[in-house]
């Protein structure tokens, strides 16, 4: 995972600061050192093939992924 910008900065506190609550709720986790160590673990998991362990891991972070069975539009 790239490393994110610093929120110190003062272009990075407007842009925080525009953000609605999930979009502030993300940028707050990326920048978890022990979300960051596990989202890299099961990177390197799923790069060795299927493996339904990472399932777990959305509800640990409090992701939700709703509506994720619809197509994309075109």
């Amino acid at each position: 995972m790239a490393e994110p910008p610093d929120w110190r900065l003062q272009q990075t506190e407007r842009a925080l600061n525009r953000l609605e609550r999930q979009g502030f709720a993300w940028e707050f986790l990326r920048r978890n050192p022990e979300y960051r160590s596990e989202y890299d673990r099961l990177r390197s998991v799923l790069a060795s093939g299927p493996d339904a362990s990472h399932r777990s891991a959305a509800p640990q972070w409090g992701l939700r992924f709703p509506d994720r069975s619809r197509p994309l539009p075109s």
